[in-house]
């Protein structure tokens, strides 16, 4: 939460306002959750591909009762899993999941980026993987909430991790409304599909 100065037009006063940010709207959180998701990734043998996947796998971890909200045993027992870790399903107002999905979709290739730049993700045969030092990151990172997040991590790619891109993408547009999936999913986003053969691409010729 953080506190900002309101003063009146006539510079009388001030007056002192805590104003509510979410979790998500810092950057360090962000770049933390994406870490230790990948980290979850890494250790499940779940390669991420793209940054259309990595996205989705990043959205639903946050909120994974979105998930697990099926009438079946192993549902179930995953909501208990997820409560049991802390986390709540009161905590995400549905009617905003479109929204919410949009915005934090549009923030992921900065992030990534970040994460690149850094050291802590490099591009491998498999999709994006996190380098040694992103290891170390991810393990240093001890808290109520990354246990917490781990745990949905671990439950969300047990269930969407191992799906084709097709089967992925109608999942998801059932559980965040079609309109928003394609709005955000295909709107601004051209190269979504790591390679690391660019150097083995000859260069194409102009025709004049």
């Amino acid at each position: 939460m953080t506190s900002r100065t309101v003063s009146d037009p006539g510079g009388a006063r001030g007056l002192s306002s805590a104003i509510p940010t979410a979790p998500e709207d810092r950057e360090v959180f962000r770049l933390a959750q994406l870490t230790l998701l990948m980290e979850v990734a890494q250790a499940q043998r779940i390669p991420v591909h793209t940054v259309d996947r990595l996205g989705l796998y990043d959205f639903f971890s946050a909120n994974p009762f979105m998930v697990v909200s099926g009438e079946e045993g192993r549902d179930a027992e995953d909501r208990l899993a997820l409560r049991l870790a802390g986390f709540s399903n009161r905590q995400l107002s549905y009617a905003s999941t479109g929204q919410r999905f949009a915005s934090r979709r549009r923030r992921l290739q900065h992030d990534l980026s970040l994460l690149l730049a850094y050291g802590l993700v490099a591009i491998g045969q498999r999709g994006y993987v996190l380098t040694a030092a992103g290891r170390t990151v991810a393990e240093s990172l001890a808290c109520v909430y990354a246990d917490a997040y781990r745990e949905a991590a671990r439950v969300v790619l047990r269930r969407i991790g191992r799906l084709s891109d097709r089967r992925l993408t109608q999942q998801a547009a059932d559980w965040l409304g079609r309109s928003w999936l394609l709005i955000d999913l295909f709107d601004d986003i051209t190269e979504t599909t790591p390679s690391t053969d660019h150097a083995n691409r000859s260069p194409r010729r102009r025709h004049v």
